[in-house]
């Protein structure tokens, strides 16, 4: 009879196979996923753009304030606040005054994601004033010159991801119709 040891473990060779396998399989992903970047990020900011619009509806009807985000395509960014003339200003100034609460402080676009501009005359945004108001009835408008005063507010916030190169890859817009439905196109 022959005393056999038990073994454990994995050989050179068994390991040197697996980690080829492993290889080749990142070697055929990693391109993918990298292509695929752009698209996921221009989607999540769009999804981002879409839920301040309707927290900002939801703050407005809850505090029965006028709440305003305001766009700032040369920052890419966006600001939500109570735009209730607090501090002296003017209500629906579509300005931050020194007394109005910030709800959402400056929240800036992903990497590699912008305002598009081939929308808005270059700007990535068609609401007036770059602002989208939610009056205490939660009635999206847009504010106009002169301040305080007020069209119905649609339009679109139009982005856009550019690959390593600047080039753009992938474009989304957050849509506010005339009835006040927002939608993702």
């Amino acid at each position: 009879m022959q005393n056999k040891k038990c073994q454990f473990g994995f050989t050179l060779v068994e390991i040197i196979i697996v980690v080829a396998i492993v290889a080749i399989v990142a070697a055929i992903a990693l391109p993918l996923l990298l292509n695929h970047l752009p698209n996921m990020r221009v989607t999540g900011a769009a999804r981002d753009v879409y839920s301040i619009m309707m927290q900002a509806k939801g703050e407005s009807l809850q505090r029965g304030e006028n709440v305003t985000i305001f766009f700032d395509s040369p920052n890419n960014s966006y600001t939500m606040f109570l735009d209730n003339g607090a501090g002296g200003g003017v209500t629906g100034n579509i300005i931050r005054d020194g007394g109005e609460v910030t709800l959402v402080t400056t929240t800036f676009l992903p990497d590699k994601v912008s305002y598009d501009p081939t929308i808005g005359g270059g700007d990535g945004v068609t609401l007036a004033g770059n602002a989208l108001v939610f009056t205490p009835r939660g009635i999206p408008v847009s504010a106009l010159s002169p301040p305080g005063s007020f069209t119905l507010g649609f339009g679109t916030v139009g982005l856009r991801a550019v690959n390593s190169a600047g080039v753009t890859v992938r474009q989304q817009a957050v849509v506010m119709s005339s009835a006040g439905r927002l939608r993702i196109q």
